[in-house]
C-alpha cells in the first residue's frame, strides 16, 4: 500500500516495509528523539535490518532508553556521540545470545493494517446522522415547548397557580366529609386549653393579688 505521510505524522507501531517507508520512519525516529544533527543515512544502514525483524519506530526508542529487563540504558546521547554508533550501541543489549535480536517490546503492524483500523475507529467515532422525529416525537416535543412557555409566561399567572397547587396539597389532608378549620375554630380550641386564673391578678405586674378585708 503507497501511501505518502509526513514524518511528524507516522504512526509509531507501524512497521515499515518499502524504501519510501523507511525513509519516512528514520526521519519519524530523528525528529522523536531529538536528534536532529544525525546522519540519516548512517541511523537508515542501523535501523533497517531491525525493521525487517518486525520492529517499528516506538519498539526502537523504547529499545534505546532501556535493556530487555526494563532497567534503563543510562544517559541520553550527547552532541559529542555520533547518532548512528550511539544508536547501535544501545541496541546490543537486544541482541539474544549474539545470536538474534529479541523480540520487539512494543508490537507492531503493518501500514494497511494502521490504515484499516484508523479507519474503523474514524467510522466508529464520527457523529451519526439526526434521525427526523415520528408524529408521536414531533407531539411530544410540542407538548414540551408547551410546558416550558407556560412556566415563563405572567409571573403573576405563575404565582397564582402556586397558591392554587399549595390549596390543593392542604386540602388533600383534610379527613374527607370535614370542613377546614377557621381562626374561630382555633380560638375556641385555644380557650379550652387555656383556662383564665382562679385569683386575682394584678393588671399592671401579673402577680397575685390577696384582697385585704374591709375595717368594720
Amino acid at each position: 500500500m503507497r501511501v505518502q505521510l509526513d514524518p511528524r505524522q507516522w504512526p509509531g507501531r507501524v512497521i515499515p516495509e518499502t524504501d519510501d517507508e523507511i525513509d519516512t520512519a528514520v526521519e519519524a525516529f530523528c525528529l522523536r528523539a531529538n536528534w536532529a544533527d544525525a546522519d540519516r543515512a548512517g541511523v537508515r544502514v542501523v535501523m533497517a535490518p531491525w525493521f525487517a525483524e518486525g520492529w517499528s519506530v516506538d519498539a526502537l526508542l523504547v529499545a534505546v532508553d532501556s535493556r530487555p529487563d526494563g532497567s534503563r540504558q543510562g544517559s541520553p546521547r550527547n552532541r559529542d556521540q555520533v547518532a548512528h554508533d550511539f544508536l547501535r550501541a544501545r541496541l546490543r543489549s537486544w541482541w539474544v545470545g549474539g545470536a538474534r535480536r529479541a523480540r520487539p517490546p512494543v508490537p507492531g503492524m503493518t501500514l494497511g493494517q494502521w490504515w484499516r483500523v484508523n479507519r474503523r475507529n474514524a467510522r466508529l467515532t464520527q457523529p451519526r446522522p439526526r434521525r427526523q422525529p415520528g408524529e408521536a416525537g414531533r407531539l411530544a416535543r410540542e407538548e414540551s415547548r408547551e410546558r416550558v412557555r407556560a412556566r415563563l409566561g405572567d409571573p403573576v399567572e405563575r404565582s397564582r397557580a402556586r397558591a392554587r397547587r399549595w390549596q390543593e396539597v392542604l386540602d388533600s389532608l383534610l379527613v374527607p366529609g370535614r370542613r377546614a378549620p377557621t381562626f374561630d375554630d382555633s380560638r375556641r380550641l385555644l380557650a379550652e386549653v387555656v383556662q383564665p386564673p382562679r385569683h386575682p391578678v394584678c393588671s399592671r405586674c401579673g402577680c397575685r393579688t390577696t384582697a385585704l378585708p374591709r375595717a368594720a
